[in-house]
């Protein structure tokens, strides 16, 4: 495994990484490489343990080299640093075009190449540059691709060990040959670029600085032109590597609106929406970031919350700042902090209090529920109950405002906290589907279910909008 790890470029991509390669558990050195005011908000960030500004003295030691910049600058750090780095390090990149990063590094490697540098590119990134803009959840359940050259293995050596670490940041690996990575990165990245870019150019052009234009764009307007405000630093060399690809795309899109503006008035515009209509981003193979919501006093090392936490990167545990002594506010702070930062979908996987925690969170906070795929509540507490423990009485009224999203409440008949028939109630007033499992006592780690392959199944169906 990796001791020592070197990204050149710690911005946004090369920044989010080493967060992401903390939070995922690396516990070697993260060496930085950029300039040194991006490198001392990086220390302070703790993305990195230590920086240099020079790449020679960055890779020094090093056994996995990140080249995290600009496309041009990738090239250019192959042909410096790739004859002088240490002849066992891996070297990979996250560069938005392959072809001529690949052509560069066969030149540098020769017929070392296979074992030297593995061209990478994490779908994953917001409109905004720079390191201030980082996180260690961008690239949660973003597909993340790998392009191999010809006779380059990915399941031996350090290329395995590399996308055993990138899994473990909750990517989803996906290989892809390098013609065909440029290709469909033309069409899916890099035309909405451009036609961003080029919308919001000829809305400034038409209109300017007119405040009317701001007070009645909608939801539509701010999608298309979310992006038009991405670095042309990065974009210039995106163009230049993969001129023939964009302008394809560019010229059959020209084509298109040139139909679209000739059939204004004609059924063909109406052939024309329900073409578009056929169009849709598949979600059955999204994954979702799971929000594992434990009740009193957390869920120990046997409950099948941690267990699930433990399996899978994509769950991640809303800490509370006070298991013992819960208090409703604190913990309705604790989830909305967590769905800001985490990536859509999302669904909870709930237990206990923690259900209860959620049905309030969803009445207090509309306004943060487009997120929001799905709940999994697994028996929750009865708040309300004369017997309730008294630091479970602040949730007391329980909510019963129907939920805005699937859910699914699991109850079991020998519940010490909760009465079948009244998780029943709670399973009607939520509009939720009900689950009885039988005498299991709370549905935790004292019921002996391990990690309860019939709850990930549940969880499954909500992931996958069954």
């Amino acid at each position: 495994m990796f001791k020592q790890i070197t990204i050149i470029g710690t911005g946004l991509i090369g920044g989010s990484l080493a967060l992401a390669l903390k939070a995922a558990g690396f516990e070697g050195r993260i060496i930085g490489c950029d300039r040194r005011s991006v490198l001392d908000r990086a220390r302070a960030m703790r993305a990195i343990d230590s920086g240099t500004e020079d790449p020679v003295e960055a890779v020094t030691g090093s056994d996995l080299i990140v080249l995290a910049t600009p496309v041009g600058g990738i090239i250019d750090l192959i042909e410096r640093i790739g004859p002088i780095a240490p002849p066992e390090a891996l070297i990979t990149d996250v560069g938005s075009t392959k072809k001529e990063i690949l052509d560069r590094a066969r030149s540098v490697f020769g017929d070392k190449a296979p074992q030297r540098f593995l061209a990478g590119h994490p779908m994953a990134g917001k409109e905004h540059s720079g390191l201030e803009n980082a996180e260690s959840k961008l690239f949660l359940n973003a597909v993340w691709l790998l392009v191999p050259q010809a006779n380059q293995s990915t399941d031996r050596g350090k290329i395995k060990d590399y996308c055993e670490l990138l899994e473990k940041m909750g990517v989803r690996l996906l290989k892809m040959e390098p013609e065909r990575h440029d290709q469909i990165c033309a069409w899916t990245s890099h035309l909405p670029q451009m036609v961003s870019t080029a919308l919001a150019a000829t809305l400034v052009e038409e209109l300017g600085d007119n405040s009317d234009v701001h007070a009645i764009g909608g939801r539509a307007l701010r999608e298309m032109t979310r992006i038009a405000s991405s670095p042309y630093s990065m974009w210039r060399d995106i163009a230049h590597t993969n001129t023939a690809n964009i302008e394809y795309a560019l010229t059959r899109l020209e084509q298109r609106l040139q139909h679209i503006r000739e059939n204004l008035r004609t059924p063909a515009l109406r052939e024309e929406f329900e073409r578009a209509s056929r169009f849709e981003l598949g979600t059955r193979d999204v994954a979702a970031t799971v929000l594992v919501l434990p009740g009193w006093q957390n869920s120990g090392p046997r409950h099948w919350q941690t267990l699930w936490e433990q399996q899978n990167p994509i769950f991640l545990r809303v800490q509370q700042r006070d298991w013992e002594y819960p208090h409703r506010e604190w913990w309705l702070e604790r989830i909305t902090a967590e769905v800001k930062q985490s990536p859509a979908p999302i669904v909870f996987a709930a237990h206990s209090l923690g259900c209860i925690a959620l049905a309030h969170w969803c009445k207090a906070m509309p306004g943060e529920l487009s997120k929001i795929k799905g709940a999994l509540l697994v028996a929750p507490a009865d708040v309300d109950s004369k017997d309730a423990p008294k630091p479970l009485k602040d949730f007391s009224p329980t909510p019963h405002e129907l939920l805005p999203f699937p859910s699914i409440v699991v109850a079991s008949s020998n519940d010490p906290y909760v009465t079948l028939a009244r998780a029943r109630d709670f399973a009607r007033s939520w509009g939720s589907r009900f689950v009885d499992i039988g005498a299991v006592g709370h549905i935790n780690g004292e019921s002996g279910l391990g990690d309860w392959p019939e709850g990930k199944r549940l969880l499954r169906h909500l992931i996958e909008g069954e």
